[in-house]
């Protein structure tokens, strides 16, 4: 039997009549010095690849569980993630640790609070960040949180136009349109109204990263972190949890991480039981960034009032750091 073989690059004979390279490079030569990072966006296939540049990412520096079930080392600058599940499943908890490392690195948060739940203690003394230099848009209305979010963007690149931005946007189900505060609603357009502003508020954030991206050497510096619910999605088949937004928040996003808990972790002292964290099943839903051969596709984690662990690596509450009896652990 004669063995199938994949030809390299290097033995395929050009099909075309100009040369490749020399087309790029000319058109590459035909912006100017200043848009030089705009000319990079010009190349060939063979050069497209993912960065694996710490200054590329918000970088995760929990633990080993992100890269696994993702391939990246963080949140990728110029694109946009989802973090999505039921309620107290730890969405937000990752949320406050990818703040956490942002803010680690330099880098500016902008905290979209509209479940308005922020927790300055558990966010400084849980999880050592800076709420004094974190800026919060509190308001749940789609439009304006949306304006708000680039008005803060807006600012901070005049006072420093190479500064780095991670903007998270907390939560997208808990978020209202425009015609849901009025005393007379039409029940039966709220969805088509929310997708809509949904929508505006995602492809704001998207062009925020394309207008901000730096020309002259074509590095990216916004980094965007959705919280979204899920429902269930009764059909055909088993049922499946879809994401809450309407579908371009989904179409939009690179990377989507599904949560969901399987169960909480208790303890019994003097008689009460006390919950010090739950055990949370993660799982990729979408990830297009995705490079290599094989990855994790579910993992079982351990949230607490401190942060993410791997759940393999958590034997009881004492290997939880930072945990106390008088302070619950939040999704």
């Amino acid at each position: 039997m004669v063995k199938d073989t994949v030809a390299t690059t290097k033995d395929k004979k050009p099909l075309l009549k100009i040369n490749i390279d020399q087309l790029v490079k000319k058109a590459q030569d035909s912006y100017a010095k200043k848009d030089q990072g705009l000319a990079k966006q010009l190349s060939t296939g063979k050069t497209i690849s993912r960065s694996t540049e710490d200054k590329d990412y918000v970088m995760w520096n929990g633990g080993d569980h992100w890269k696994s079930l993702t391939s990246l080392k963080g949140l990728p600058f110029g694109r946009i993630v989802q973090i999505s599940g039921k309620p107290d499943s730890g969405k937000s908890t990752h949320a406050m640790c990818f703040m956490k490392y942002a803010q680690d690195a330099g880098h500016l948060v902008i905290l979209w609070d509209s479940e308005r739940k922020f927790s300055a203690k558990r966010f400084d003394s849980k999880m050592n960040g800076r709420s004094e230099e974190l800026v919060v848009v509190d308001t749940n209305k789609i439009i304006d949180g949306a304006k708000a979010v680039a008005q803060f963007v807006h600012a901070a690149k005049e006072l420093d136009p190479n500064i780095k931005i991670l903007i998270v946007w907390d939560s997208v189900g808990a978020s209202l349109n425009s015609t849901e505060d009025r005393e007379e609603e039409d029940y039966s357009q709220q969805p088509g109204v929310s997708a809509k502003e949904n929508s505006y508020a995602i492809k704001k954030f998207n062009k925020l990263a394309n207008r901000y991206m730096n020309k002259a050497t074509g590095e990216e510096t916004i980094a965007t972190l959705i919280i979204n619910q899920t429902y269930a999605s009764i059909g055909m088949g088993a049922p499946t949890q879809i994401e809450k937004g309407g579908s371009e928040i989904y179409y939009l996003s690179s990377v989507i991480i599904q949560l969901s808990r399987k169960k909480d972790l208790t303890r019994v002292k003097g008689g009460d039981s006390y919950k010090y964290g739950i055990v949370s099943r993660a799982k990729v839903k979408k990830n297009h960034l995705f490079e290599e051969d094989e990855s994790i596709s579910e993992m079982d984690l351990v949230v607490s009032a401190d942060g993410i662990h791997l759940a393999k690596d958590v034997k009881s509450f004492n290997d939880i750091k930072g945990w106390d009896d008088e302070e619950d652990t939040d999704e």
